[in-house]
């Protein structure tokens, strides 16, 4: 009895150990599996685009022109056309159509580089609130948005932390905490920031960044461009020698 007592004891002990060896394992596979990269899609344009579109106004002063244009009768009624009634020759008037389509080229070019990072406000963990473009500047732009209890997000922070020591006066870092009220709430990401320790700029943001991105994945990364374009992103954990060489890239 006592030798299979002290047998089954044996083959007990064996299989917890087994077990917890595989869930430590497991949990550090998950917790440093390699990124998945994407092209973020956002759901809303930037804000700051359209007034800058708007504050030229072209309508205004081309209603002026097309004003006295129907004051001279001479035209044949056609005068609210005027592209026709430049063109007498159909071939001009077709020159004059691929002429349109030309220009349509250069949006789509814009598009390749990525959409306009919108400008959304954030919030520090003190309560005062700033804005994207504000922090970011004219420079290039790394946002990390995480939370505290994300496994993922604590095992890359170091290397974050240390990639803005080297680059923060070249690159903006916005690390945008994911504030929940309940998982998240200002006392544990306060208390994370001073357990860790961490110096990067933190802000916290209650859901817009995760709507306008379509992500619900912590941690997220997205790099931008000087120009606020987003060129880049990642779901899920960041190698250290992915984020530098992304980081070089916005450099070069």
């Amino acid at each position: 009895m006592k030798k299979n007592t002290r047998t089954l004891l044996i083959t007990v002990i064996s299989f917890a150990v087994l077990i917890t060896i595989a869930a430590v394992a497991y949990n550090a596979l998950k917790a440093k599996a390699p990124a998945v990269s994407f092209t973020p899609t956002l759901a809303m344009e930037a804000p700051a685009e359209p007034k800058k579109a708007e504050a030229p106004k072209p309508a205004a002063p081309l209603a002026e022109a097309q004003a006295p244009d129907p004051l001279p009768p001479v035209p044949e009624a056609q005068g609210s056309d005027p592209l026709p009634a430049q063109g007498s020759e159909p071939a001009e008037a077709s020159s004059g159509a691929e002429a349109d389509q030309e220009p349509e080229a250069e949006p789509q070019d814009q598009e390749d580089k990525g959409p306009m990072m919108p400008n959304l406000p954030l919030t520090r963990l003190d309560g005062s609130v700033t804005s994207f473009a504000e922090v970011r500047g004219d420079k290039p732009a790394v946002i990390n948005y995480f939370a505290s209890w994300c496994p993922p997000c604590k095992q890359e922070l170091p290397h974050f932390q240390k990639a803005f020591d080297e680059y923060g006066d070249r690159v903006s870092f916005i690390f945008l905490d994911a504030l929940d009220g309940q998982r998240e709430t200002l006392k544990t990401i306060n208390a994370f920031i001073k357990s860790f320790p961490f110096t990067g700029p933190v802000f916290y943001d209650d859901g817009m960044f995760a709507a306008v991105f379509q992500t619900n994945s912590l941690p997220t990364t997205v790099f931008l461009d000087k120009e606020g374009r987003v060129v880049k992103g990642y779901l899920g954990f960041v190698a250290e020698d992915v984020l530098y060489a992304d980081i070089a890239a916005l450099l070069d």
